[in-house]
């Protein structure tokens, strides 16, 4: 952890927890901060995560008496825990309060609720903590394409559904590009579950290993391949190429057809056979800076 300190309002802004709030916890649940400086408080990095896990169990119903005395591990065990089972399985998160009330008016179990946030900011503080999610469902005050589009680059594993209150057609056409599900509201929740159940799981994982060389590591040895005095490095790149476009697409299928044969297996295999190679001429010809 780093040994930045962090003001209190520095915190109430990175967390979503109020200034007034954190000085009540200080008072009633001795949640003191690193350091006083005359009446300024300063919170350092780990209290900074602390109440950021805090604040995200708050949204999930938890009260501050719960969780003001539990210890890091409890902490971390809470916000993996997952609800009770669904009759999907679909892993889904709510943004807004709104949401959330439709949720629990309808007393449904067709989703598997793992996340509910009062408000696209509270969400927006815990970026950095969320739980795994298949679907996130966000209903936005007005449709906004910009936070769209932030939210397709940090929640990368999810598909999004976005309910709006009003929307002006610019935005509307804007949106749509993305290729997100977009719905106007107010919405039955009966609606929203079908759009969450609509959307494509997340490919299935065909238990390879991992890429050893990222995209752009394969693209600077590609360009350092004349070193070599042979054309071996750059043919192995071409086929690393179009073998890990290959377990793309073969993912891709599987996720869509549960009846799809799982040759990203194969590909996989075969991949960390010629990255092994590849590797070789890496090391002889420092091709690259590698941590081997």
């Amino acid at each position: 952890m780093d040994d930045q300190l962090y003001k209190i309002g520095t915190v109430s802004k990175l967390t979503g927890i109020s200034v007034e709030r954190l000085r009540a916890w200080e008072r009633r649940y001795g949640m003191h901060p690193t350091e006083r400086a005359g009446r300024t408080r300063f919170y350092d990095g780990e209290q900074l995560d602390r109440l950021k896990k805090i604040k995200a169990l708050l949204d999930r119903g938890q009260t501050i008496g719960q969780l003001a005395r539990l210890g890091p591990a409890e902490i971390d065990r809470r916000l993996g825990v997952a609800p009770r089972p669904s009759q999907s399985g679909l892993r889904v998160g709510l943004v807004g309060a709104d949401l959330v009330l439709a949720e629990r008016d309808a007393g449904g179990a067709r989703l598997d609720i793992h996340g509910r946030w009062a408000s696209p900011e509270s969400f927006d503080a815990h970026l950095d903590i969320l739980p795994e999610l298949d679907v996130v469902a966000v209903l936005l005050p007005t449709l906004d394409p910009e936070r769209i589009e932030r939210y397709l680059d940090a929640v990368r594993d999810a598909a999004l559904v976005f309910a709006y209150r009003y929307a002006t057609e610019a935005d509307l056409q804007t949106a749509a590009a993305f290729g997100v599900t977009l719905m106007p509201w107010p919405a039955s929740w009966s609606s929203i579950e079908e759009a969450c159940l609509a959307q494509p799981r997340a490919p299935l994982s065909a238990g390879g290993p991992p890429r050893r060389f990222t995209d752009d590591e394969l693209l600077h040895i590609a360009m350092a391949a004349p070193r070599t005095g042979c054309e071996c490095t750059r043919g192995i790149v071409d086929l690393l190429g179009a073998l890990n476009a290959f377990t793309t697409h073969t993912e891709r299928c599987a996720a869509g057809d549960p009846d799809h044969p799982l040759t990203s297996a194969g590909a996989q295999a075969a991949r960390a056979e010629l990255e092994e190679a590849l590797n070789a001429f890496v090391q002889q010809h420092a091709l690259i800076h590698t941590h081997d």
